[in-house]
């Protein structure tokens, strides 16, 4: 059952001609960095409340034509999946001001991961929302990139129980997330602040060479100021005083912006023991024989 706030249900009671065309659908991207992108298929932008509530009001720009399938609930463990078709035009940016068309945002992976709430948006006349009503909630799962025409899958969370692994698993590495309680070590204790210098929106340029030179591969760069601050991305390497992430970011990267530099973890028993000094936390199992077969 969706709930909703007084005036939609009052607007609902009565619903006649006037109301039929004044529905639309709000789209809310929370991206795994921390960005959220919010966009109507109204051909106008709005301004509209969450669901069960009438106030904040969030802003939700006119960007490129999305077209999505029917949803469906069914009772049971059955995943639902929503269907999502962007069809962006060459000057449709993924943020105002960004320099990444949606093409280059779903190819480069900024949505994968992604949450996604979908909004119903009622309105009355001249365009004005008197309520939305929560339909959808999902993870993107798939994307398939086109010229003119790209589909975003959204599964929804029962997607997650799908996964057949166990939680621990007997392997040579260690099967923790770095620094999370089982762990226990604090990345935070060897947190290097920088200040870009130049470069683009997956590259930083920064001067800075940490030792041992790989302790930064696989970490995390959460932005300070500007125009990315408070948004995060993972270190696929740095080298030769220059930061490249794995994913770029929305925003352009100019120079002064500063960047907080988290350590990562390749989950070996040597950087365990001789980069962290956390071999007591170690969760691998770097002597169990290898299989093997005889002829």
């Amino acid at each position: 059952m969706r709930r909703c706030t007084d005036a939609v249900r009052a607007l609902l009671d009565f619903w006649g001609p006037p109301y039929v065309n004044s529905v639309c659908d709000l789209y809310n991207f929370h991206l795994v960095g921390g960005e959220v992108l919010r966009y109507t298929d109204w051909q106008l932008p709005l301004s509209a409340p969450a669901p069960e509530t009438d106030a904040p009001l969030f802003g939700f720009p006119a960007g490129p034509r999305l077209k999505r399938n029917k949803t469906k609930y069914e009772v049971g463990v059955s995943v639902d999946e929503l269907e999502i078709e962007v069809y962006a035009e060459p000057q449709d940016l993924v943020q105002s001001g960004a320099g990444l068309t949606w093409q280059q945002a779903l190819h480069y992976g900024i949505f994968d991961g992604a949450s996604l709430d979908l909004w119903r948006c009622f309105m009355i006349e001249n365009s004005v929302p008197i309520g939305t009503i929560a339909w959808f909630f999902g993870r993107v799962a798939d994307v398939e990139v086109g010229r003119t025409r790209s589909i975003v899958h959204v599964k929804s969370l029962l997607d997650l129980l799908t996964a057949q692994m166990p939680r621990r698993l007997f392997q040579a590495g260690c099967t923790h997330i770095f620094g999370d309680p089982m762990c226990g070590f604090d990345r935070t204790s060897m947190r290097h602040d920088i200040a870009a210098a130049g470069g683009g929106q997956s590259r930083i340029d920064c001067g800075f060479n940490p030792s041992p030179p790989t302790l930064y591969d696989g970490g995390t760069i959460n932005g300070l100021t500007g125009a990315n601050s408070n948004f995060q991305r993972t270190i696929s390497r740095l080298t030769g005083g220059a930061v490249y992430v794995l994913d770029p970011f929305i925003f352009p990267i100019e120079a002064g912006d500063t960047f907080s530099l988290l350590p990562g973890c390749d989950h070996t028993l040597d950087t365990c023991t001789n980069t962290f000094n956390n071999l007591a936390r170690f969760g691998g199992f770097p002597y169990v024989p290898p299989p093997e077969s005889a002829a």
